[in-house]
């Protein structure tokens, strides 16, 4: 063989060769392979029910018991006739409130009775609740001190005054129109005492409050002796 056709030879066995290597190169590519890392597919999550809590069997659970057990106590048995008292004791207390309901009723009635009683007119007056003993003291103590020498003034216009508060006590309304002696005389007149002496008791007591000119020692005497008599007539009859 000549040296031009091993040249060309040689020429075409390298394009084969190359033809070749270049085919199983595409064959290798086109092929698939086995990757250099395996992913594996992750499961999808399963839900599941989740057991229902089990209840505690009551029978075995443990009794409650207190910390200090009550002692044992006997019933307490009241004797027979333990009612019978209460009932006693409860009608007791009712007759006693009804009572004393009864005495206060009564009490007011007789006050009211007193306070007003017909005049022989018709009319309707008050009676006043005059305490003998308490007015007959106080003019005994205006007598007594008349006869110490006191003044005759102030010792008669203190009697009066006197007087005027044992009015007042009688319950007795006074009427607007009414003076202080006015009421005190219409007051004392009820109580049945002796209206001259009283009326020369008020005059003394005029004259020592408005007049110009001072009471005499004849005033005194005048004025002891219409308090002695008005005195012993409410002690009389105070007496029993």
């Amino acid at each position: 063989m000549s040296a031009p056709q091993r040249h060309w030879a040689g020429t075409v066995l390298a394009v084969a060769a190359a033809f070749v290597l270049l085919a199983v190169v595409v064959l290798g590519a086109a092929s698939p392979r086995p990757s250099a890392v395996e992913i594996l597919p992750r499961p999808a999550p399963t839900l599941s029910p989740e057991p229902a809590p089990s209840l505690p069997d009551l029978d075995v659970l443990p009794s409650a018991s207190p910390l200090f057990p009550a002692p044992d106590v006997e019933p307490l048995v009241l004797p027979a006739w333990a009612d019978d008292v209460l009932r006693l004791l409860v009608a007791a207390a009712l007759l006693a409130l009804v009572g004393a309901f009864l005495y206060r009723l009564r009490a007011e009635l007789i006050r009211t009775e007193r306070r007003h009683a017909a005049d022989p007119a018709g009319n309707e007056a008050e009676i006043p609740e005059i305490d003998d003993e308490e007015l007959a003291e106080t003019l005994e103590e205006a007598v007594a001190e008349l006869r110490r020498g006191i003044a005759v003034d102030g010792a008669v216009i203190e009697c009066w005054r006197r007087l005027e508060h044992v009015a007042v006590s009688s319950g007795v309304f006074r009427r607007p129109a009414q003076t202080s002696e006015e009421f005190t005389v219409e007051v004392l007149s009820h109580a049945a005492v002796d209206a001259t002496a009283l009326g020369d008791l008020a005059e003394l007591y005029r004259q020592a409050m408005f007049s110009t000119h001072e009471l005499t020692d004849a005033d005194r005497d005048r004025a002891i002796a219409a308090l002695e008599t008005l005195s012993a007539q409410l002690t009389g009859r105070a007496a029993p």
